[in-house]
């Protein structure tokens, strides 16, 4: 028996996304990664995979903005 199959709360396709959105999100906040879900979409997302790893590079750096 799979995982989906014996949790209840996986049997669902709505009930599994609002889950692995919960579970994203709270993660996210315990990271400190808060603006894909902030309410405040004003942060600008990467356009390209270029992009994406610069960003988390400057943010390991301390250098992001």
């Amino acid at each position: 028996m799979t995982l989906k199959q014996s949790n209840p709360h996986l049997k669902s396709t709505a009930a599994r996304k609002a889950a692995l959105r919960v579970s994203a999100q709270t993660s996210s906040a315990v990271e400190g990664i808060r603006a894909p879900f902030s309410k405040d979409k004003s942060a600008a997302k990467p356009t390209n995979t270029a992009a994406f790893i610069a960003y988390w590079k400057s943010r390991a750096d301390g250098t992001a903005g």
